[in-house]
């Protein structure tokens, strides 16, 4: 496979295993990782054709650097998986001054596809994939970072996993006259360290619940990866798949979707980006 791939939240779990799975097809992965000693690991693990760059998505700046850095490298990009996600008991905020959560599960995953729009558009067929959630609801247009009500940490995870298919369902109509296509992927419920930064009682339930009932990463990695590659989804667009399988992703109300974008790109200092 002639591909180049970028892959996020992919040191460990999911995203390692959409970034294996890829290279097992003989493509180029590049692993954002804010952790470099986790990046150099992976790539070991991995193997074969892997590029490990440095790349915190809940922050601007290291979103803006990366980006530049694969432009530049690999001026065609044929693949963006937006799979890094997080969730927190207790608010936290971003080097930016966002709201943890909010900022690595939705600003990251709008400023690099925006930022990375160049080398998407000059592949001639390109892939966004956003890793989403079977939870997402909760979404409060007026409190996106929960500065007015009382902060749930499960709740902002909810929230922000349906404002990221509101963004996909946004970028695949803004790119709908190029050769790039978006879709969401929901993993299902997968055994990962997702819940590492969570405490109480919560988490310890999600973590009881993942030890009897969660499936591998490699199997969640399946549907992401299967939308990431599959040749009768090469120009399918602004579509919600679970089990390999297309259903309603829901919230598709174009003026919440607008209003989403537009608050986006004013968190992340970008012009909104442009149609066709």
């Amino acid at each position: 496979m002639d591909l180049t791939a970028v892959v996020t939240g992919a040191t460990s779990g999911i995203g390692k295993e959409i970034a294996r799975g890829l290279v097992r097809l003989g493509a180029t992965v590049v692993l954002g990782a804010r952790d470099e000693q986790r990046g150099a690991a992976a790539k070991e693990d991995i193997g074969g054709d892997v590029v490990v760059l440095p790349l915190d998505v809940a922050d601007l700046a290291s979103i803006r650097q990366f980006a530049a850095t694969v432009a530049e490298r690999f001026p065609t990009l044929h693949l963006l998986v937006n799979n890094a996600g997080t969730w927190y008991t207790d608010r936290k905020q971003s080097p930016d001054g966002h709201e943890l959560t909010f900022a690595t599960n939705v600003l990251g995953p709008y400023l690099l596809t925006d930022q990375l729009q160049g080398p998407l558009r000059a592949a001639g067929q390109a892939r966004i994939v956003n890793v989403v959630s079977g939870i997402a609801n909760d979404y409060d247009a007026t409190d996106l970072q929960f500065d007015r009500r009382p902060y749930d940490g499960f709740q902002a995870y909810a929230q922000s996993k349906q404002a990221l298919r509101m963004l996909t369902w946004g970028q695949a109509r803004r790119l709908a006259d190029t050769a790039v296509t978006a879709n969401a992927a929901a993993p299902g419920f997968v055994r990962t360290g997702f819940n590492r930064n969570a405490k109480g009682f919560r988490a310890g339930l999600i973590n009881l619940s993942v030890r009897l009932f969660a499936s591998s990463p490699a199997k969640g990695a399946d549907t992401p990866l299967w939308v990431a590659t599959a040749p009768e989804l090469r120009a399918v667009t602004g579509k919600y798949f679970s089990g390999r399988t297309e259903k309603d992703g829901g919230f598709h109300d174009e003026a919440a979707i607008a209003d989403l974008e537009r608050r986006c790109a004013e968190l992340t200092r970008t012009t909104l980006m442009s149609d066709g």
